[in-house]
């Protein structure tokens, strides 16, 4: 058997399904029911990605996200259970940082998936810079005049308090391009303020979105009049991994940086910079991406929080280095782009890194014109503008198109800005009214808003009880720590604009005891028909009479210890029928099975057996 993150979720997430013949929400299971304990082979859920799968990972180390709600004390132990020790954590995301043995990897990620307070578990991913050596001699290609900057100037050269953040291999502070355009910094691969080069690709970065222009000097950026501050994540030999990306993005975000470029690849599918990017969209910053150098194709679809950036020939062909599949949302120059270099020096350089800081610099442009947009109209404005080439509309190689600054600012100037006065709409999808959970028990929520959710609050009898900032929104409650019996469960989300949508409850039982059972009910089952030991074909009708002196809730059929049907009843008694289609099944004896829920969340239950033939 093979066990995947993704597996581990759903199973926590997805607890209508019937787990040990009774579902979560319908009767009383601990989440941690739901893994069997037989011998499995872990398998990392951003692996399913092959181009992911191939790339090196810090030995020893896994970046885990605790689900909202679970307690610290908690996950201590979790973690020590596992062999894991937690070293470090990039709070704005709620991921933590653990030490493992590096031989131990897949067997502790298996055993932190089984405590059901974990929602995401992923290898630090070590990535490098990428780009495609060119002869330093070869004349500048005009880029610029590709995309319309030149014509998009006369709109907009940049504007001081719109901030561009490079997150990548350092950036030359003293270069005459760049020297009066950084503004801030940091190194937080080596927690220090030395954010200089330690590479030149960060250099070259740098100038191509926002050098310094009309000075005289080397070459123009896209972006002129916008500040930049340099995020160096690498260590001296250019490699990064996810967290420190991640955590770079963090960086910039809390000092003030509206666009943060990304040239680091493959990137597509990776969860912990995803996490990091969405934080950053929520306030009001948007992550460009390069698409990535070793010009394959890819299934994976990307996230809707940044902008991934391939790469063209000055002929608007795509790069043959340039990947390729649908996470690609536009297209720029990418082939033989001159741009500053350390030690005051410019040189010509290709690769999406470079393609995607011409989007970088367009963006910012683009909130130069407007400052008042949200990042999502940002995206619809750098895509709905872009000059659309191969196939026709939106394709996986091209994406929209090839980005069109002239018209992008056009749209720009012209876009109204709406007042938001329209909250999320939002619903608690598990567990359901009258649920009777034990244990640690998860709880769905489902929230959408037209300029993106700012975060969803789970609150317990009125009292808040934990926050969840990224989708899909979930939580894990410890019923144990609470009073046997009734509880109200209420969820709020607010959207970027700060309008709350209307509250949504749902009343359930906590149903553990002292003993650890569910709550029982004084009730009755009595089957009418078909008679026990019946053997039976095509379409029987099973019907009962079932009672409850405290009235009844929901009624459960199970076949063989799968839910198949699950009603909400009323009053103190009632006849319910159940068809089951025996069409397909196996031949032999099988236990069907009735499981009530009373309006005071006690449960009881009878079977009946029938064969088939």
């Amino acid at each position: 058997m093979v066990k995947t993150l993704s597996t581990a979720r759903i199973l926590l997430s997805s607890a209508i399904l019937a787990i040990g013949g009774v579902p979560l929400g319908c009767g009383p299971v601990s989440v941690s029911d739901a893994i069997d304990d037989a011998d499995e082979v872990y398998v990392f859920e951003d692996d399913e990605d092959p181009a992911t799968a191939a790339l090196p990972v810090v030995e020893g180390e896994l970046l885990v996200q605790p689900f909202p709600g679970a307690g610290d004390e908690s996950l201590v132990q979790v973690y020590s259970a596992a062999g894991a020790a937690r070293i470090g954590q990039l709070a704005e995301i709620g991921v933590d940082v653990l030490e493992v043995d590096p031989d131990q990897l897949a067997e502790a990620a298996g055993q932190l998936s089984e405590s059901g307070l974990i929602e995401g578990i992923h290898k630090n991913y070590l990535l490098r810079a990428e780009e495609i050596p060119d002869d330093p001699l070869y004349q500048q290609q005009p880029h610029l005049r590709q995309i319309k900057a030149e014509d998009a100037w006369d709109m907009s050269i940049g504007d001081e308090d719109v901030i561009i953040a490079i997150v990548d291999t350092g950036v030359d502070p003293d270069h005459p391009d760049l020297a009066d355009k950084i503004i801030d910094g940091w190194n937080v691969f080596d927690g220090d303020s030395d954010f200089g080069a330690g590479l030149d690709h960060g250099t070259l970065v740098a100038g191509v979105a926002g050098a310094l222009s009309d000075n005289d000097t080397g070459v123009a950026g896209v972006a002129w009049d916008c500040p930049i501050i340099a995020v160096r994540a690498t260590g001296a030999t250019g490699g990064t991994s996810a967290r420190d990306l991640a955590a770079g993005i963090l960086w910039a975000t809390g000092h003030g940086a509206r666009v943060i470029n990304v040239s680091f690849a493959p990137l597509w599918s990776n969860s912990i910079v995803s996490s990091a990017a969405e934080y950053a969209y929520a306030r009001g910053a948007l992550v460009v991406i390069s698409s990535g150098n070793s010009g394959g194709t890819h299934s994976a679809s990307g996230y809707p929080e940044a902008l991934f950036v391939g790469a063209v020939d000055d002929d608007g062909r795509i790069a043959d280095f340039s990947d390729r599949g649908p996470f690609v949302d536009v297209v720029a120059p990418g082939v033989s782009i001159r741009s500053t270099a350390p030690e005051a020096t410019y040189r010509v350089a290709s690769g999406t890194s470079f393609a995607a800081p011409i989007v970088t610099g367009l963006a910012a442009l683009v909130w130069s014109v407007n400052p008042d947009l949200r990042p999502v109209s940002v995206v619809e404005i750098i895509t709905g503008s872009a000059t659309d080439i191969g196939s026709r509309g939106e394709d996986s190689t091209y994406g929209f198109g090839l980005v069109n600054a002239e018209q992008a600012l056009e749209d720009a100037a012209d876009w109204s800005v709406e007042s938001d006065h329209t909250p999320p709409t939002v619903r608690i999808t598990r567990p359901s009214d009258n649920a009777v959970l034990t244990g640690n028990t998860a709880v769905s929520v489902a929230a959408t808003d037209r300029w993106g959710v700012a975060d969803v609050v789970l609150s317990v009898d009125g009292v808040p009880f934990a926050t969840d900032g990224r989708s899909p929104y979930r939580f894990v409650i410890d019923t144990t720590q609470y009073s046997p019996g009734r509880h109200e469960l209420s969820v709020v989300a607010t959207d970027h604009a700060g309008n709350p949508a209307t509250e949504k409850t749902v009343s359930v039982v906590f149903g553990a005891t002292d003993d650890g059972d569910a709550a029982e009910s004084e009730g009755g089952i009595v089957f009418v028909s078909p008679s026990e030991g019946s053997t039976v074909s095509g379409t029987v009708t099973i019907k009962a009479v079932v009672s409850a002196e405290a009235g009844l809730a929901t009624a459960e059929w199970l076949v063989d210890g799968s839910s198949r049907l699950v009603s909400k009843m009323s009053g103190k008694s009632s006849e319910v029928v159940y068809a089951w289609r025996t069409a397909g099944v196996d031949a032999g004896t099988h236990t069907i099975s009735l499981v009530v829920i009373d309006s005071a969340g006690g449960r009881f239950s009878e079977s009946l057996t029938l064969k088939t033939r």
